[in-house]
């Protein structure tokens, strides 16, 4: 597993997936105050990660968590891929309407 998986940088993604889901419906404000609880949170997280360690495999369960933010990430970009290609997509003409065009 790699190392980049701590506790802070599961926080980082769990209020980067909150943040996106956000969008811009929230205010600069709102998404301000989030930065700086996912600051404050990853902080107090690495140094809690350490008393996990006794009782918990620390590096595997975030790891999984960073599987999950990921997948949840996917996801989200598949549901919004869905979403812009029924927005996009014309209706065809039917055959009735074509051939009395022609």
């Amino acid at each position: 597993m790699s190392d980049t998986n701590t506790a802070s940088s599961v926080i980082d993604g769990l209020f980067s997936l909150i943040e996106s889901a956000m969008g811009d419906s929230e205010s600069v404000k709102t998404k301000t105050r989030l930065h700086l609880a996912s600051t404050i949170l990853g902080g107090i997280s690495d140094e809690a990660a350490s008393l996990l360690a006794d009782r918990f495999d620390t590096s595997a369960l975030f790891a999984g968590i960073s599987r999950v933010e990921s997948g949840l990430s996917e996801v989200e970009g598949g549901i919004h891929d869905v979403l812009a290609a029924m927005k996009e997509k014309k209706p065809a003409p039917n055959a009735a309407q074509v051939s009395s065009a022609a």
